[in-house]
This record gives C-alpha cells, sequence and structure tokens, in this order.
C-alpha cells in the first residue's frame, strides 16, 4: 500500500530524524505477493518489516513478533496508526506492558465510509471489537479532523486525551516546480489543465470528473482531463471505457500513479485547477499538495475536506455526486483568471501552517506529555 497515510509516516519520520531524533518504523514484510528485505535504513529512518503471521484482508493482518519487538523497553513513545487495526491494539498493549508513552493517530472512521451493506457490516463489527482495545487505553488519540471527535468517543476515546492534529505538507512542497516540463515530458497537450491525484477507485470518485467533462467540454474545447494514482482492481478500464463511450478520449490522460516527489509536485504545478470529487476523506494529503502549489481546489464537501480549506476563498465545495455543481465550479476557476490567482495564493498561506517542521513541533510536544505520564 502506498496512500495518504504511508506517506505521512514516511514524511513526519524524516522529519523527525532531522530534529535529532531516533525513528523506528515496524511495518509487514510484503503486500501483495511481493516481500522487502527485514531491516532497511531510509533516509535515517530504521525500517523493521515484520512476517505476516495472518493476511485475510486489507483490515485484518496479524504480524508474527510485533509485540516481542515493541515490548523490549527501548522506546521513549510508541506511535501506532489505525485504531481499527490489529497491530495497533498489539502497538498500545506492549507500550502499556512497557511503560512506554503510547499515541494513536485516527485517519478516518471506517465506518463514515460510504460502502455496500455487504462490506459496511463486517467493517462495522472488526470496528467496534478493535475500538475498545485501542482508543480508551492510547495515551493520546490524534484526530486529522474535528468532526471525528465525537463519533471516536462514543467509541470509547477519552475526552481530555484526544486532540485535533491535522496531515500535512513536506516543507518543499512550496517550491517552485516546472510544470511546463511535466506537460512536455507526458505529451499533454490542450489547455486549460485540469488534474485529478488518487487511487483509481470509485470511492474516490473519479468517475464523477468523467461525467463532467463533457460540460466543462462545452466552455473550454480544448481543455484536457489528468488523472494520476494507480488502478484499483481494474476500475482504470471503466473509467477509459467511460471516456470512450462519451467520444473525449483525447482529452484525457490516464498517467498510473507517481511517486517521485519533485515529479508529482510537478504535476500540481502544471494544472490549472485541481479536483477531488471523493465520496470521503479524513484529511487529503492530495488537497493540501495542490494549495502549496498555488492551485485551486474544487472537492467534495465531506469528511474532513471542508476543514482544510474554506468554501470560496481557497477553492470550491461542492456535494457529492453533484456532476453539475463540479462541472460549474470548474469552469467558475477556469473563465476568471484573477480569482483563480487569488484562490491559489490564499491556499499556499493557509498551507503553511501544514508544513511538517510546523506539525512535527507540535508532535514532540505531545511525545514528551505522554513518555512523562508513564
Amino acid at each position: 500500500m502506498l496512500g495518504g497515510a504511508e506517506w505521512y509516516v514516511r514524511n513526519v519520520s524524516a522529519e523527525l530524524v532531522r530534529r535529532g531524533h531516533e525513528v523506528h518504523v515496524f511495518t509487514a514484510d510484503r503486500c501483495n505477493g511481493t516481500s522487502a528485505a527485514a531491516f532497511e535504513m531510509i533516509d535515517g529512518i530504521n525500517v523493521h518489516r515484520v512476517p505476516l503471521k495472518v493476511d485475510l484482508t486489507y483490515r485484518l493482518k496479524v504480524w508474527d513478533g510485533l509485540y516481542e519487538a515493541l515490548a523490549s523497553g527501548r522506546f521513549d513513545v510508541i506511535h501506532t496508526y489505525d485504531y481499527a487495526q490489529p497491530h495497533s491494539a498489539v502497538a498500545i498493549r506492549a507500550g502499556h506492558d512497557a511503560g512506554t508513552g503510547t499515541v494513536l493517530t485516527v485517519f478516518d472512521i471506517h465506518s463514515m465510509i460510504p460502502r455496500v451493506w455487504y462490506k459496511q457490516a463486517p467493517m462495522k463489527l472488526m470496528e467496534g471489537y478493535m475500538a475498545r482495545r485501542t482508543l480508551p487505553r492510547a495515551g493520546r488519540v490524534l484526530v486529522r479532523a474535528p468532526n471525528l471527535v465525537e463519533p471516536l468517543l462514543e467509541m470509547g476515546a477519552v475526552a481530555d486525551r484526544t486532540v485535533v492534529t491535522s496531515s500535512g505538507v513536506r516543507d518543499d512542497s512550496l517550491g517552485d516546480f516546472d510544470g511546463p516540463e511535466f506537460r512536455r515530458g507526458r505529451g499533454i497537450e490542450g489547455s486549460p489543465e485540469i488534474l485529478y491525484m488518487g487511487r483509481l477507485n470509485p470511492l474516490k470518485g473519479p468517475q464523477f470528473l468523467v461525467e463532467a467533462a463533457p460540460e466543462v467540454l462545452k466552455r473550454f474545447p480544448g481543455a484536457t482531463f489528468v488523472f494520476v494514482g494507480p488502478d484499483q482492481a481494474g476500475y482504470g478500464g471503466v473509467l477509459k471505457s467511460r471516456v470512450a463511450r462519451l467520444g473525449i478520449e483525447s482529452h484525457f490522460h490516464f498517467l498510473g500513479p507517481i511517486y517521485d516527489f519533485e515529479e508529482k509536485m510537478r504535476a500540481y504545478a502544471s494544472c490549472d485547477a485541481f479536483a477531488l470529487p471523493t465520496s470521503y476523506e479524513g484529511t487529503s494529503q492530495a488537497i493540501f499538495e495542490a494549495m502549496a502549489q498555488g492551485r485551486p481546489v474544487v472537492a467534495t464537501r465531506v469528511g474532513g475536506v471542508p476543514y482544510q480549506f474554506t468554501d470560496g476563498e481557497e477553492g470550491f465545495l461542492v456535494p457529492h455526486g453533484d456532476v453539475r455543481a463540479l462541472a460549474s465550479r470548474l469552469v467558475d476557476v477556469l473563465s476568471d483568471r484573477a480569482l483563480a490567482k487569488t484562490m491559489g495564493e490564499k491556499g499556499r498561506t493557509r498551507v503553511q501552517s501544514q508544513r511538517y517542521s510546523v506539525l512535527t513541533e507540535a508532535l514532540e510536544g505531545i511525545y514528551l506529555e505522554v513518555r512523562s505520564a508513564n
């Protein structure tokens, strides 16, 4: 897996190392049949990969030897991610047994994510079972957005140990990146450019951007739509088929995932507007990165997104699934260059407080609090 949570762990760990801390990251030794070395040093981060003992689904994995490694007493703080995962319950129990401070980060609440009923039902059971073993016992619960606090308290989180802490961006995300070079290198022509950055998965809503494209093209016949992100379960083929049926293939570029940081930032710099018509987000790193490059954002009013930017200031919020509203707001920012520039400038200013150097300084204070409490 390589998504927002993974990028956050990588980036915040690197920042902690830069600030003089010793950081150890524990993860699984394989994913989708691909294995990796048991130990690796990455940018000063000690990466330990432990065997998967149970690997049933994305949400049900058990790592062999994790408790023994964490309960060794060598760590000052154990920070785990995702309240509904077995590894978080193990990490918090190990921390308690070793007298180590514990921190749990919650990116989103799984039962709030729209799913079909036969996936939602087992998720709620798993979520409730694991929440009772993680949320009440964590020294601190770090929540990505204010709207997640109340549901977590209902599941067992302790109010005075629950803190809202945003996700963020690398400090160098605010640098200058060559958007035109990205377009030349990828063979992208046409203007204006609308960028989607995320998994090709129906939960992320790329299908709504495809459906909105004909309305945008009526106003901007030369517009181009760029999709960056990994295909999941063949959904990229579904999107391409729909584009073909609409007869607008020449306006679309499906580039696959981009993992290189600088190339990814060049992608943001290349666009005129960033669109994320997702069904749910705890916090979207992609939105922050687009803002860091001064791009107006059009996204859905769901989850933690409304806490990332203000409707009408750094971009526009639209109802989930409302293709007409999505197209209309994209046309608004593309047709008014002064508005787009102002929104972009406001976004760059707002995201200054979301830099990892700022967030990690606050995280250090939380670590000191939970360490001193044990």
